[in-house]
């Protein structure tokens, strides 16, 4: 059974990539004449930014930084994938896919995109920087992790029991 939720959770991880990657394809090839126009008046405006940092602009030009972190989390997001169980740790594997996608997702713009994370949704109603779907899916899934390691039962040993 293990097996078969493994298969749902990287088919689901896949698909998120996918989604990731068509999104920004779209928006870059489409919207390009469309910088500043309104997607959802009052909440979404596509503003289409290739950033070579992390939010806010932080560690710009640091792509071997990025490229080693990227490295090192996903090495440990495969030591965690031992703990993946959609019965048993819903919040955690869900978690665990949306991170995993997040993390994909980016890592695969700084390689083939020339250290840039192309970002193109910007929130209308609040300064926040431009994000994308690998960026939303790690913040919702590091914050349904935070709260599952905080309150839930994820089912993980975090701590060594004595």
């Amino acid at each position: 059974m293990k097996g078969k939720q493994m298969l749902i959770g990287l088919s689901l991880i896949v698909m998120g990539i996918i989604i990731d990657q068509i999104t920004k394809l779209i928006a870059f090839k489409n919207f390009a004449d469309l910088q500043n126009r309104k997607a959802i008046p009052g909440i979404f405006k596509f503003v289409l930014l290739e950033n070579e940092g992390a939010g806010f602009g932080v560690l710009q030009g640091k792509l071997w930084f990025f490229i080693i972190i990227t490295i090192v989390a996903l090495g440990f997001l495969a030591y965690l994938a031992k703990d993946f169980d959609l019965k048993e740790n819903a919040i955690f594997s869900a978690s665990y896919i949306l991170i995993v996608i997040g993390t994909i997702g980016n890592f695969i713009d700084r390689l083939f995109n020339n250290g840039l994370v192309r970002d193109f949704l910007t929130f209308d109603f609040m300064n926040f920087p431009s994000f994308n779907f690998a960026d939303m899916c790690l913040t919702v899934g590091v914050f349904f992790l935070t709260l599952d390691i905080l309150f839930g039962n994820t089912g993980v040993k975090w701590t060594k029991s004595s």
